[in-house]
């Protein structure tokens, strides 16, 4: 296996620059039908980091539903997308799981984190 170089992050940025383009008006409305705003963060150069964070107050659906709905949405401009691996348990009660996205004969990686969404006691002040 060869060494990564600068300019296969700049061939791969390139690409997922052009794959958000296309995915995230979707993802994004079936995010907001599940309570979540999806944002993006980081430099897009090896994969797409999304940020799932929940919006409304109450009926916010499970990570899972969601994770269901954005490979749904994926799929729909792509053709094929789907969930790699287990939930991983990351800090502040986030939960990180990739989805694999193919456009074509290259793959996009997604790192999808979901927030967690506090219960009503959670988000009262004291």
């Amino acid at each position: 296996m060869r060494e990564r170089t600068d300019a296969d992050d700049i061939v791969q940025g390139a690409y997922n620059r052009a794959l958000l383009d296309l995915i995230l008006p979707p993802m994004r409305r079936v995010a907001k039908d599940l309570g979540y705003a999806l944002t993006v963060h980081g430099s897009l150069n090896r994969d797409i980091d999304l940020v799932a964070i929940p919006w409304r107050e109450h009926g916010v659906r499970d990570p899972d539903r969601l994770v269901t709905a954005l490979v749904g949405a994926v799929s729909g401009v792509t053709g094929r997308c789907y969930p790699h691996a287990d939930w991983t348990e990351k800090p502040h009660g986030r939960r990180a799981k990739i989805l694999l996205a193919w456009c074509g004969e290259t793959t996009g990686t997604l790192d999808l984190s979901v927030m967690p969404a506090l219960s009503p006691t959670e988000s009262e002040d004291d």
